[in-house]
């Protein structure tokens, strides 16, 4: 028997109450949901109030002072409490003009907090809304629970998230704006994210885990461990992350609340043991040590937290990122100290108010061996110090850890590592992770980092370079007469992997919203590479970084004549560099550089190329610690082994919106062997879920999709029909080609896909795929017209924008073809014109639509009666302005309105983007009430559409 989705809210609210929660059916409505709040606050505050309740102006004061019209992001803040806010308290004048603190929220003690369900709530705005299940703690919707019978999308139950929060959540002075979680489930399948200002992002939906990183699914193990009481305590109060860049709210993922946990009773239980945790790249390990850091600095009795970090790893961006996450220092300034100078940290460690403290294990090193702060380090020795240290697998090892540890007796270390030393990849150092560490407290593997979308797969190609009798690549030092390295730095092999990037960077990165690192063996190498880009006609914008001190004897092995040193290589780059960006590097201020080239490639946007890298060439910088999710593909002509092979892979496999579905790797050496080491390693024997799926399976899976679709409709032009067969039919082509687009994207990155190929095998072609694309794309624009009529059964489709602009034909790129019509000849202007209609034909990009036809009236009106020598866009921008005249002309006339008037305001809206709301009262002065309300809907809409339709940028 089906399940219905009442019967699966009614197996749900008895499970809550199982679990501790109080069912107060009576909650079906927000006026009651108000009004109980105000009830339960005042019982709260009974002695604060002296046994009079708050009149209606001051509970009216109350509400205007904890949500007003603060952004969700400060709404969190202040429940929870920081430096800004006192945490679930608030201060208001009472009638009398007396002050008074109420509090609504205790963070700190789950204990002192009711916990309550409400079912069906109903809220009454512009529409009519009704929530399923909503978890109020003293009467505060914190908690809010969609649910969808077992065979419907879990999709749904997000997009029905998202059309509350446009209609009803967010409305200035609504409780719910106070909502901090957002959980939905179809029995089956659950998952939870949290609320935030702006578009809620797909890639922040959270599976729930146990310990050992196995979800917890369906609903009824999820209620029982997630949904408890003290759990969603917690999760709010001690989980939750506010990013003070970005003015958000990240709650943390099931592996690092239970890393935290794991940190804290240690810390608590067995202060004298060390521990690591193992997360690999790419999980946010660095937010699970800040957020642990922090912890401890409140809940220990330890002087210090310090936070130790490579130097290498401190680029100006890095930094931002640790402070937006990091409290201020009690004098207000960052807890992170920007400087080289050993003496600021010294300060700091004088300074008994500031816990938690950020530094560099090069400068306490320094530190501690300097005779000068001795006086200052004393202490130390046998007081409690706490590190946490990020990227342990490098910070740890070498005569820094040990001079450190030789101060520092009585510390307790934890080190957070993606990937871990163990015998196999052990360094001259001599000691494993487990030797520094004593024991592993968490651990989360690549496999499931994979499966929970944390991470992408890899998809690595092998490249065969080189073509000898002997297998060289293997020889190792076999054959000592064979200079093997010679080989690798010959000019022809080099040139030919140049032209393979260049020929095949496009694919790899989707028409370049991506870019790429290409990892080379050294300086001179890293030289050659960049010389030989700018010298083959092309149009990536590549260049090149490196630190030349460290490589300089390596250079000078081979290159006797010290002005072509590494410095000098790459004092030309960085000329080359200024001209292309407008900057004023040198290698005298290499740390700007370094910081520049760092944001280039962590800001890659398609839509401004010419402030891009494409390529960013290296020997050793940008492999480990470095996080971009714009970059998918990683270029390798170097030896790589074991957690360097690992660190350098997963700069590319970060998740980032569509179409990125893995981390691209090229490799130009036979590193295969390497990479099945190192796969072993770090996935404990488990490697599934490493690779991306083969090439065969991958085009098995397309060719299904194809059919299925083609099945439905065989033709672009048979999708026709749908319009009179209703929305079910529209929602069913949707999701069959929204399938074969997600498969197209994920199978065009791989080295063996050809068209010619898939033309033959599967009937499928570019064009084929075009017209549909553009057919889906009429679709995408019905569904946003339709969700400003009604909700409809497509509101609940997960449509595909991102890739549907894969190959966007934008505003922009019509212009540059009007312009570049070429009028010398008849049949020149036609080719062009029909270049033009195609382009128009396959275009997907929604703010195109409703230029369509003009622009085709233009290309068959107005281009075959142009001189020679004639101004194409000049001719255009005339054109569309007499088109926009007689438009507005003509809706004037039909609606009794002044054109003047009309056009003042369609010309006000192309600059603000807003209407003006006086002024369109103004322009209907002379009707009836009646008539005005049917007609300022109809000016509104005029006023928008017009603008959009005849701005040509």
């Amino acid at each position: 028997m089906v399940q219905t989705e009442s019967k699966l809210e009614n197996q749900l609210i008895a499970q809550l109450g199982k679990s501790g929660w109080q069912f107060r059916p009576e909650l079906n409505h927000y006026s009651l949901i108000v009004n109980h709040f105000r009830v339960l606050l005042n019982r709260r505050n009974i002695d604060k109030l002296d046994g009079t309740p708050l009149t209606d102006q001051e509970f009216q004061r109350f509400l205007n002072e904890i949500v007003g019209s603060k952004s969700i992001y400060q709404l969190g803040r202040y429940l929870r409490g920081d430096d800004q806010f006192q945490g679930g308290r608030a201060q208001i004048q009472r009638d009398d003009g007396s002050d008074i603190t109420l509090s609504f929220f205790d963070p700190r003690d789950a204990g002192n907090n009711i916990y309550e369900v409400a079912h069906q709530v109903v809220v009454n705005d512009k529409y009519e809304n009704r929530y399923d299940v909503t978890l109020l703690i003293n009467g505060l919707p914190l908690v809010q629970i969609e649910l969808k019978r077992h065979s419907v999308e879990m999709s749904q139950a997000f997009q029905q998230i998202l059309r509350y929060r446009r209609e009803s959540f967010n409305v200035g002075g609504s409780l719910f704006r106070y909502l901090q979680i957002f959980v939905i489930s179809n029995g089956m399948s659950s998952r939870y994210f949290s609320n935030n200002d702006g578009e809620l992002n797909k890639n922040f939906i959270f599976n729930w885990s146990d310990e050992n990183n196995r979800w917890i699914d369906e609903i009824e193990p999820f209620t029982a461990s997630f949904l408890s009481p003290l759990n969603i305590h917690e999760m709010i109060s001690k989980y939750t992350i506010f990013d003070a860049d970005q003015k958000v709210m990240k709650i943390m993922r099931p592996y690092q609340v239970y890393a935290q946990k794991s940190i804290m009773s240690q810390a608590e239980i067995h202060p004298d043991i060390n521990g690591y945790v193992w997360h690999t790249t790419g999980s946010g390990k660095t937010i699970t040590a800040f957020k642990a850091a922090s912890q401890l600095a409140l809940h220990t009795d330890a002087q210090k937290i310090i936070f130790l970090v490579d130097r290498r790893d401190l680029d100006s961006q890095t930094i931002n990122n640790f402070n937006a996450y990091l409290p201020k220092r009690a004098d207000g300034q960052s807890s992170i100290d920007r400087t080289d100078n050993t003496f600021v940290l010294v300060e700091q460690l004088k300074n008994s108010t500031d816990t938690l403290i950020v530094t560099t294990i090069q400068k306490l090193a320094n530190a501690v061996k300097n005779e000068r702060y001795r006086s200052v380090l004393e202490p130390y020795k046998e007081q409690r110090v706490i590190f946490i240290e990020d990227e342990a697998h490098r910070t740890q090892f070498g005569e820094m850890r040990k001079q450190v540890n030789s101060w520092f007796k009585n510390a307790q270390h934890f080190g957070f590592t993606g990937t871990p030393i163990f015998k196999e990849n052990i360094g001259a150092d001599g000691r494993t992770t487990d030797d520094i560490y004593d024991t592993r407290l968490h651990t989360y593997l690549i496999r499931d980092a994979v499966r929970d979308h944390n991470v992408l797969p890899f998809n690595v190609t092998y490249i065969n370079t080189i073509h000898s009798k002997e297998d060289i690549e293997n020889l190792n030092g076999e054959v000592e007469a064979l200079n093997i390295k010679e080989v690798y730095e010959n000019e022809k092999r080099l040139n030919q992997i140049a032209q393979h990037i260049i020929l095949n960077h496009s694919s790899k990165t989707y028409n370049r919203q991506y870019n790429a690192i290409f990892a080379v063996s050294d300086t001179r190498t890293a030289l050659k590479y960049y010389d030989i880009f700018k010298e083959i006609n092309n149009d990536l914008k590549v260049t090149t970084i490196f630190t030349w001190t460290a490589n300089e004897d390596d250079n000078d092995e081979h290159q006797k004549d010290d002005t072509l040193t590494s410095r000098h290589g790459l004092e030309k780059v960085i000329d080359d560099y200024n001209d292309k960006y407008h900057q004023n590097f040198s290698t005298d201020t290499f740390s700007d550089f370094f910081n520049d080239v760092s944001k280039r490639m962590k800001n890659h946007d398609a839509k401004s190329p010419e402030n891009n890298i494409d390529v960013l060439i290296v020997v050793n910088m940008f492999l480990t610690g470095f996080d971009a999710p714009t970059l998918n593909t990683l270029y390798v002509d170097k030896n790589l082994q074991y957690h360097g092979l690992i660190q350098a892979f997963s700069r590319t496999n970060r998740v980032q919106k569509a179409p990125k579905d893995y981390g691209n790797i090229v490799a130009y050496r036979n590193i295969k062997s390497k990479t099945d080491e190192a796969v072993q390693l770090f996935s404990q024997g488990d490697k599934a879920a490493f690779f991306a799926p083969n090439y065969d399976d991958l085009k098995l899976d397309f060719q299904k999709a194809i059919r299925a679709l083609r099945d439905k409709v065989a033709t672009p032009e048979d999708t026709n029909r749908l319009l009179d067969e209703g929305e079910t039919a529209e929602l069913e082509f949707i999701k069959l080609f929204r399938d074969v687009m997600s498969l197209q994207s994920r199978i065009s990155v791989y080295e063996e896909f050809d068209w010619a190929e898939i033309e033959t095998e599967l009937d499928w072609t570019q064009q084929i795929f075009d017209d549909f694309k553009g057919k889906y794309a009429t679709f995408y624009e019905r569904h946003k017209a339709r969700q400003k009529e009604k909700a409809s059964i497509i509101d609940d489709v997960d449509f595909y924008p991102e890739l549907l602009m894969v190959d966007a034909i934008d505003v922009d790129y019509i212009n540059r073809l009007i312009s570049q019509i070429d009028l010398s000849s008849p049949n020149a202007r036609t080719e062009g014109v029909e270049k033009v209609k195609r382009a128009l034909t396959n275009n997907t990009e929604p703010t195109l639509f409703s230029k369509r036809e003009l622009l085709e009236q233009f290309l068959d009106s107005v281009i075959p009666e142009l001189n020679h020598d004639a101004d194409i866009t000049g001719e255009l921008n005339h054109f569309l302005a007499d088109k926009r005249q007689a438009e507005i002309y003509h809706f004037a006339e039909e609606h009794r309105l002044e054109p003047s008037q009309l056009a003042e305001q369609v010309a006000e809206y192309e600059v603000s983007q807003h209407e003006n709301s006086k002024a369109l009262s103004e322009l209907t002065a002379g009707m009836t009430f009646k008539e005005k309300r049917t007609a300022k809907q109809s000016i509104k809409n005029f006023i928008i559409e017009t603008a959009k339709k005849f701005v040509m940028n």
